[in-house]
């Protein structure tokens, strides 16, 4: 159920002026000592500003990837497990409150005592459902089912704000189905391992819930050729990025004529949504080999794709033999994390994935300071007025475009720090247990919250990410960009930094997000959040043709040499035009904080420079080979290393500030260098 259309950006380097002073003890803004000077800042600025960093803090093997985004998640994990402890610890906490929840959640989750002995027996309700399927017919109630619990098996359905009408919510189907990152998993000769080894992992799930061996890799088999089915008739993930192509609205009836294996009435009412007249479908083909697949595939095979997908889905919160078991595939197989993380990381995540602003109003009680929202508003006044002058100066654009891109960016909602009106969680019941059960009742509970709210208003109040949450977003149909409170603190909002370092972090994120609204997805949105086409032809043209070449330019970025891996530019397109957009709306913030004056130079740096090397250490990233695979074929974000040299090898700017000449590895001539926003 958490398949929105909320663009959301993997951040990893964030700060925020400062007006305080520094404090000795307290760790540099700029450390010397995690450079490598032995590379040039004009050959590799990424090296240069990380390398010895990077080589002196290995990833962890409970992690898939360490950098400065990991440091501060850990922060902001121990502030979470105190919580939870603490609450955990409170047994006699009144029924129905927060603490009550939030402290039995976490405790049926640590009891492994307990999880241990009961084994499968808490998804016996759902598994007898499954059981007693009988026909084509009965394959309509247990799709609903199954997603009442949030599985992904089959389809997805959701309700959210309607992308051409943006204050009213609508009906969504979605593809989904499958257990493997992306479709081209199921046909790529480069995948063919994985594939033999998820197989290997179904049949093995079969053999822990009591089947015969040889039956169990036979049924395995079957799931995977109709997963691959529905795979093939999936879109990929640079398809998935054009909206308009995703939105295909039609009557029930008309849902019908393509999916009618399908009694589309009956599903809807049993989710809950029975008034519902029309849907959108974002894959129309996709439903359409739904339908083939019930008609076509045994009733015998759609049982075992459902116990697959269900114990799939609570497989990490049940006994340790399947949760290793999902472990050795899905963190070892495809991300080459050779140990598990710590149980009370485990369940904790569970609990603020049930929980999330439960939790979040108690962690901003103690880990939040109002200053820093304060602060981090007026860099998003300051970023805003760089970005206007921006698009002012845009040569490509036509002046009536400007002004429509001026009107949308005057209107950019901004969220900061946490929701004005917590979530209320009257109704979710949690106790002590069963981990499983709270995990699915909690499925159920948000289940019915978002299909709840078809028919009425959009609420545009509502946030789509948690107060502890490491990141930030921009969300075409609320207009809006959203900084969740964690990460306004060091190591990338530093109150004790100069403006130039926290420019380049934090001001460059704001600036990132803000470019969302114009990237080559989020500038097909109006103002009021509508995918309406608000450009004259001449001006898109112009804009698809920079759009195009940057693309080219990161296809060209080698991710790893031996498999002549390398950057999907289309697939990163987005994320690229906001890097680049964002640093240089930022740089040109940062030039209007100094009101005329030059930077301060500290350390031997310049503040243009301090701005450039704050840019660089905030992506310091390493990530593991198989993670890393997986992120160039699944990922919008391009790996760090290129996040930073891609966008500095555009800016005039930062050959100015580090003397780059032709001849230098980072040199493009000033013909190849792109300028969008």
């Amino acid at each position: 159920m958490n398949r929105t259309l909320i663009r959301i950006s993997a951040l990893a380097g964030l700060g925020l002026f400062a007006l305080a002073l520094k404090i000795a003890d307290e760790p540099k803004a700029i450390d010397k000592s995690n450079f490598d000077t032995s590379v040039r800042p004009q050959d590799d600025f990424f090296s240069y500003v990380n390398g010895t960093w990077l080589k002196n803090n290995p990833i962890p093997a409970t992690e898939t990837s360490w950098g400065n985004f990991n440091v501060l998640n850990e922060k902001s994990q121990k502030a979470l497990r105190a919580i939870c402890e603490t609450a955990a610890a409170n047994k006699t906490a009144k029924p129905g409150t927060n603490q009550q929840r939030i402290g039995d959640f976490f405790a049926s989750g640590m009891d492994s005592t307990s999880i241990e002995t009961m084994k499968f027996t808490p998804i016996k309700p759902e598994f007898d459902k499954i059981t007693g399927l009988k026909d084509v017919k009965g394959l309509t109630a247990l799709f609903a089912e199954m997603h009442q619990v949030q599985s992904s098996a089959g389809f997805g359905y959701f309700v959210m704000a309607d992308q051409k009408n943006s204050n009213v919510n609508a009906a969504y189907l979605f593809q989904s189905g499958i257990g493997l990152p992306e479709k081209d998993y199921y046909f790529s000769e480069d995948t063919k391992a994985i594939r033999e080894e998820y197989v290997k992992h179904i049949g093995n799930l079969f053999v822990l819930l009591g089947d015969e061996e040889k039956i169990a890799f036979k049924n395995a088999g079957e799931v995977f050729e109709l997963e691959k089915a529905l795979a093939g008739a999936s879109m990929g993930a640079v398809e998935l990025r054009d909206a308009e192509r995703q939105y295909n609205k039609m009557s029930v009836e008309a849902l019908s004529s393509i999916c009618g294996a399908m009694d589309w009435k009956t599903y809807f009412t049993l989710s809950g949504t029975p008034t519902v007249k029309e849907v959108i479908v974002a894959q129309p083909e996709f439903l359409k080999m739904i339908n083939t697949q019930m008609t076509t595939t045994s009733i015998a095979t759609w049982k075992n794709y459902f116990r697959w997908h269900l114990v799939h889905l609570v497989a990490g919160k049940l006994h340790k033999a399947v949760a290793d078991e999902n472990f050795r595939f899905y963190g070892t197989v495809l991300s080459g994390q050779t140990k598990q993380q710590p149980r009370w990381k485990r369940v904790m995540a569970t609990t603020e994935g049930a929980l999330g602003e439960a939790l979040g109003e108690e962690y901003v009680k103690t880990n939040f300071s109002a200053t820093a929202k304060k602060r981090v508003d007026e860099m998003v006044t300051n970023l805003t007025a760089a970005f206007e002058e921006r698009i002012q100066t845009r040569e490509w654009m036509s002046p009536e475009t400007k002004a429509m891109a001026s009107k949308k960016l005057s209107t950019v909602m901004r969220k900061l720090a946490y929701p004005d009106k917590w979530r209320n969680y009257s109704g979710l019941k949690v106790d002590r247990k069963s981990y499983v059960r709270n995990y699915l009742n909690s499925n159920r509970f948000d289940a019915k919250y978002f299909l709840d709210r078809l028919g009425k208003p959009v609420d545009k109040t509502e946030w789509g990410m948690t107060p502890a949450t490491i990141n930030a977003y921009y969300n075409p149909s609320y207009n809006e960009i959203v900084f969740p409170a964690a990460i306004m603190q060091p190591p990338f909002f530093d109150a004790n930094a100069d403006d130039a370092v926290n420019y380049g972090a934090m001001g460059a994120i704001i600036g990132h997000e803000l470019t969302h609204g114009f990237d080559d997805e989020g500038s097909h949105y109006d103002s009021e959040g509508n995918l309406v086409d608000w450009w004259t032809a001449d001006d898109r043209s112009r804009f698809e043709e920079l759009t195009k070449k940057l693309s080219a330019q990161f296809s060209s970025f080698v991710v790893i040499d031996s498999l002549n891996l390398r950057v999907n530019g289309d697939l990163t397109l987005g994320e690229n035009i906001a890097d680049l957009g964002g640093l240089t709306i930022s740089y040109y913030a940062y030039q209007r904080s100094l009101k005329g004056q030059k930077g301060p130079e500290i350390d031997g740096f310049t503040g243009n420079q301090r701005f450039f090397i704050s840019w660089a250490q905030g992506w310091r990233t390493s990530m593991r080979t198989r993670s890393l695979i997986n992120m160039v074929k699944t990922n919008p974000h391009s790996p760090a290393r290129f996040r930073v040299l891609g966008p500095l090898s555009n800016m005039q700017e930062f050959y100015d500030a580090f003397n780059v000449k032709e001849g230098d590895k980072m040199y493009r001539s000033a013909e190849e260098r792109i300028a969008i926003w």
